[in-house]
């Protein structure tokens, strides 16, 4: 009877060696993949769409679970079976929900209206309020101008624009905080002029 255990070790014996690491480690994740692939797919046909899907299911949820295992996050390994049922259903809820918004934003681009011209539209404000803007931004400090334009040009996060610039990221916000209000009250003393 030991010998068989040997031979053909459980999941909890198999967990514990992913958890532990070492030489036998892949071949127990592998072993454990090899067991939990078929069901996870299984669980995949049956609450998603099809085949690819089902099959997306199933590689994610070996990866949450070798990931957890290796990380020492999978509590009881006795109950790695429900373990990976719970795995299951929050991917294939993640995946019905990324899904759904998928179809929608596929709907709402299937339901606009095509763009009579190749040409760029002009912009609803006005060519006058863009020669204001180009002059209000003209206004600002170097460094408010080099944030402003990585922030709204480059799409540059704060991080990135603090390492270009040698400053702190909080310090980047502040600046481009002080910037947007000055445009702001340069706009909207044009507006007042008009």
């Amino acid at each position: 009877m030991a010998t068989a255990e040997l031979e053909h070790p459980g999941n909890a014996e198999l967990a514990r060696r992913v958890q532990e690491g070492g030489a036998t480690a892949g071949a127990a994740e592998a072993e454990l993949c090899q067991r939990f692939w078929q069901r996870a797919r299984l669980y995949g046909l049956r609450h998603l769409r099809g085949v690819t899907e089902a099959e997306d299911l199933a590689q994610r949820v070996m990866e949450v679970m070798l990931t957890s295992l290796r990380n020492g996050r999978v509590d009881d390994l006795e109950l790695l079976d429900r373990y990976v049922l719970g795995v299951c259903r929050n991917v294939a809820h993640t995946l019905r929900r990324s899904g759904e918004r998928t179809a929608k934003v596929v709907q709402r681009l299937a339901s606009e209206p095509e763009p009579a011209s190749e040409q760029a539209p002009e912009p609803p404000w006005g060519t006058a309020s863009v020669e204001h803007l180009t002059f209000c931004i003209g206004g600002l400090s170097q460094r408010e101008q080099q944030v402003v334009n990585l922030s709204f040009s480059e799409w540059r996060s704060s991080a990135e624009i603090a390492d270009q610039l040698g400053v702190a990221p909080g310090n980047v916000r502040v600046i481009r905080h002080r910037a947007l209000r000055k445009l702001r009250d340069c706009m909207d003393r044009a507006e007042d002029v008009a």
